[in-house]
């Protein structure tokens, strides 16, 4: 809420991104109605790469996230464009910086014209360590984020788990699928490819290290995953990102 008379009387601008900028790792963008950034702050450019910061603007997320990525974000932006729904701590994979991908917790609300028509997407992102402190949930999920954090490189089970957290596993695998929109096992799994895309561009592990290191029965079995999730077998990313 703001007074509309105050901001128009002293023709003050929006000074909402130049306030994100002094937020670690927070990001703040708007899109228009085709998801073309309007407005955003440095951090946005830091995590695309971008040499300038207006080299983003007027652009989509197309040329900077991988499609199995742009497919989450393209259904939120759409629902709420189409709908009016907020996206509220939405819990995703995205891009760090060149040859990273971490979690974030992302919020989407509709932005209005004078008329009362939706006109675009206003929104947050920030690092999920920070996002997920204001979910009540993650209040009774701690433990057991803490157990798959720590122990990613193990075979985890649903009992042990749901043990830590004081539930019964049918109540633990319901409220992690609500905060998470994942199974704890699908959960794992991307914590062990995040670290695999860490290692694959800052290190010269093999692959066959890097399964093992990672938790991953095989190296095939690390090559299926990776490439499920990522949208690109090993090698391919290596390619790309390594330094």
């Amino acid at each position: 809420m703001r007074d509309d008379r105050f901001f128009q009387k002293h023709e003050i601008g929006n000074y909402v991104a130049e306030l994100f900028d002094d937020l670690p790792g927070f990001v703040y963008f708007i899109k228009d109605r085709h998801l073309r950034y309007v407005a955003y702050n440095r951090r946005l450019c830091e995590i695309f790469n971008a040499e300038q910061e207006d080299d983003v603007l007027g652009q989509t997320d197309d040329p900077y996230y991988p499609e199995h990525l742009l497919t989450f974000i393209r259904e939120d932006d759409l629902r709420v464009l189409e709908t009016g729904e907020s996206v509220i701590n939405r819990v995703e994979l995205v891009p760090r910086g060149t040859g990273f991908v971490d979690w974030a917790t992302t919020t989407k609300k509709p932005l209005y014209d004078q008329e009362g028509a939706i006109c675009g997407i206003v929104g947050v992102t920030r690092p999920f360590e920070q996002g997920t402190a204001t979910l009540r949930k993650n209040e009774e999920l701690g433990p057991a984020l803490k157990l798959l954090h720590e122990g990613y490189r193990d075979n985890i089970g649903m009992a042990e788990l749901a043990k830590a957290t004081h539930c019964s596993p049918s109540t633990f695998l319901r409220k992690f699928k609500t905060c998470f929109n994942m199974t704890p096992k699908e959960y794992l799994r991307h914590l062990r490819v995040q670290e695999a895309c860490h290692l694959i561009a800052r290190s010269t592990l093999t692959f066959a290290d890097i399964s093992y290191r990672c938790g991953f029965a095989d190296q095939s079995h690390f090559s299926r995953e990776f490439t499920r999730i990522m949208k690109e077998p090993p090698s391919a990313y290596r390619a790309r990102y390594q330094m």
